[in-house]
Protein backbone atom coordinates (compact mmCIF):
# COMPACT_ATOMS: atom_id res chain seq x y z
CA UNK A 1 0.00 0.00 0.00
CA UNK A 2 3.01 2.38 0.52
CA UNK A 3 4.42 2.00 -2.69
CA UNK A 4 0.83 2.55 -4.05
CA UNK A 5 0.47 5.85 -1.86
CA UNK A 6 3.66 7.30 -3.12
CA UNK A 7 3.42 6.24 -6.63
CA UNK A 8 -0.20 8.08 -6.96
CA UNK A 9 1.96 10.95 -4.92
CA UNK A 10 4.21 10.77 -7.57
CA UNK A 11 1.33 11.13 -10.09
CA UNK A 12 -0.24 13.76 -8.28
CA UNK A 13 2.72 15.86 -8.73
CA UNK A 14 2.47 15.82 -12.86
CA UNK A 15 -1.32 17.02 -12.33
CA UNK A 16 -0.54 20.19 -13.99
CA UNK A 17 0.27 18.65 -17.23
CA UNK A 18 -1.46 16.28 -19.43
CA UNK A 19 -3.37 13.12 -17.67
CA UNK A 20 -0.16 10.81 -16.87
CA UNK A 21 -2.76 7.41 -15.88
CA UNK A 22 -6.12 5.67 -17.31
CA UNK A 23 -6.32 4.44 -13.42
CA UNK A 24 -9.63 6.28 -12.68
CA UNK A 25 -8.32 5.67 -8.84
CA UNK A 26 -5.41 7.05 -9.51
CA UNK A 27 -6.81 10.33 -11.36
CA UNK A 28 -9.25 10.45 -8.29
CA UNK A 29 -6.34 10.99 -6.08
CA UNK A 30 -4.18 13.12 -8.58
CA UNK A 31 -7.57 15.57 -8.46
CA UNK A 32 -8.05 15.84 -4.61
CA UNK A 33 -4.24 16.13 -3.65
CA UNK A 34 -3.99 19.38 -6.68
CA UNK A 35 -7.01 20.35 -4.02
CA UNK A 36 -4.90 19.73 -0.96
CA UNK A 37 -5.97 16.54 0.38
CA UNK A 38 -3.68 14.34 1.08
CA UNK A 39 -2.58 11.56 -0.83
CA UNK A 40 -2.98 9.10 1.88
CA UNK A 41 -6.69 10.17 2.50
CA UNK A 42 -6.97 10.28 -1.16
CA UNK A 43 -5.64 6.85 -1.87
CA UNK A 44 -8.44 5.00 0.19
CA UNK A 45 -9.50 2.38 -1.92
CA UNK A 46 -12.30 0.55 0.22
CA UNK A 47 -10.11 -2.53 0.27
CA UNK A 48 -11.16 -3.32 3.86
CA UNK A 49 -15.06 -2.32 3.23
CA UNK A 50 -17.01 -5.53 4.25
CA UNK A 51 -18.79 -7.52 1.58
CA UNK A 52 -22.17 -6.89 2.31
CA UNK A 53 -21.34 -2.69 1.96
CA UNK A 54 -23.02 -1.56 -1.40
CA UNK A 55 -20.73 0.82 -3.51
CA UNK A 56 -22.74 1.26 -7.20
CA UNK A 57 -21.76 0.09 -10.50
CA UNK A 58 -19.69 3.12 -12.17
CA UNK A 59 -19.06 5.05 -9.08
CA UNK A 60 -16.27 7.11 -8.51
CA UNK A 61 -15.32 7.07 -5.20
CA UNK A 62 -14.62 10.19 -3.36
CA UNK A 63 -13.97 8.83 0.25
CA UNK A 64 -13.55 5.60 2.19
CA UNK A 65 -12.50 5.30 5.68
CA UNK A 66 -12.86 2.19 8.85
CA UNK A 67 -11.81 2.02 11.79
CA UNK A 68 -12.11 0.51 15.31
CA UNK A 69 -14.37 1.77 17.70
CA UNK A 70 -13.77 0.99 21.17
CA UNK A 71 -17.38 2.25 22.63
CA UNK A 72 -19.71 -0.12 20.37
CA UNK A 73 -16.69 -2.73 20.23
CA UNK A 74 -17.59 -2.61 16.22
CA UNK A 75 -15.60 -2.20 12.99
CA UNK A 76 -17.23 0.68 11.57
CA UNK A 77 -16.60 2.56 8.26
CA UNK A 78 -17.88 5.10 5.52
CA UNK A 79 -17.92 5.44 1.81
CA UNK A 80 -18.60 8.61 -0.22
CA UNK A 81 -19.14 8.72 -3.93
CA UNK A 82 -21.14 9.66 -6.36
CA UNK A 83 -22.89 8.11 -10.03
CA UNK A 84 -24.78 9.33 -12.80
CA UNK A 85 -27.66 6.47 -11.94
CA UNK A 86 -30.39 8.09 -9.94
CA UNK A 87 -30.80 8.33 -5.63
CA UNK A 88 -34.12 5.62 -6.32
CA UNK A 89 -32.21 3.68 -8.45
CA UNK A 90 -29.14 3.69 -6.14
CA UNK A 91 -31.27 2.79 -2.83
CA UNK A 92 -33.20 0.19 -4.39
CA UNK A 93 -30.35 -1.32 -5.74
CA UNK A 94 -28.68 -1.14 -1.88
CA UNK A 95 -31.95 -2.67 -0.25
CA UNK A 96 -31.63 -5.48 -2.41
CA UNK A 97 -27.85 -6.06 -1.86
CA UNK A 98 -28.97 -5.62 2.08
CA UNK A 99 -31.52 -8.24 1.60
CA UNK A 100 -29.49 -10.63 0.15
CA UNK A 101 -26.85 -10.76 2.48
CA UNK A 102 -29.22 -11.83 4.68
CA UNK A 103 -30.11 -8.35 6.88
CA UNK A 104 -33.07 -6.88 7.98
CA UNK A 105 -34.45 -3.63 6.70
CA UNK A 106 -34.97 -0.41 9.21
CA UNK A 107 -35.85 2.94 8.80
CA UNK A 108 -36.63 4.32 4.96
CA UNK A 109 -37.55 7.79 4.31
CA UNK A 110 -37.35 8.11 0.71
CA UNK A 111 -33.33 9.52 1.14
CA UNK A 112 -32.08 6.48 3.14
CA UNK A 113 -32.58 3.22 4.75
CA UNK A 114 -31.19 1.40 7.28
CA UNK A 115 -30.30 -2.25 7.78
CA UNK A 116 -29.30 -4.68 10.55
CA UNK A 117 -28.35 -8.16 11.37
CA UNK A 118 -28.95 -8.43 14.88
CA UNK A 119 -26.10 -6.38 16.58
CA UNK A 120 -23.78 -7.96 14.37
CA UNK A 121 -23.99 -5.95 11.38
CA UNK A 122 -25.04 -2.55 10.65
CA UNK A 123 -26.01 -0.23 7.37
CA UNK A 124 -27.17 2.96 5.92
CA UNK A 125 -27.24 4.32 2.87
CA UNK A 126 -28.62 7.74 1.87
CA UNK A 127 -28.27 9.06 -2.09
CA UNK A 128 -29.76 12.58 -3.09
CA UNK A 129 -28.98 14.35 -6.28
CA UNK A 130 -26.55 16.27 -7.01
CA UNK A 131 -25.16 18.81 -9.77
CA UNK A 132 -25.44 16.03 -12.67
CA UNK A 133 -24.23 13.15 -10.27
CA UNK A 134 -26.19 11.28 -7.11
CA UNK A 135 -24.64 12.13 -4.18
CA UNK A 136 -24.13 8.69 -1.77
CA UNK A 137 -22.92 8.25 1.72
CA UNK A 138 -22.92 4.38 3.06
CA UNK A 139 -21.94 3.93 6.98
CA UNK A 140 -21.52 0.38 7.86
CA UNK A 141 -20.52 -1.41 11.22
CA UNK A 142 -19.51 -4.95 12.22
CA UNK A 143 -18.94 -6.66 15.28
CA UNK A 144 -15.68 -7.84 16.31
Amino acid sequence: MRGAVTGLALLAAACGGPKTTNDPAAQNVIEATSKGVPAKVAAGTCNDKPDFVPVYKEAKIISCTSGEVAVTGKRSGTVIYTDFASPSTILAWSKQRALASGMSLGVEDGKSFSAVEGDRRTLRVMAESGTAVTNVTVNWGVKR
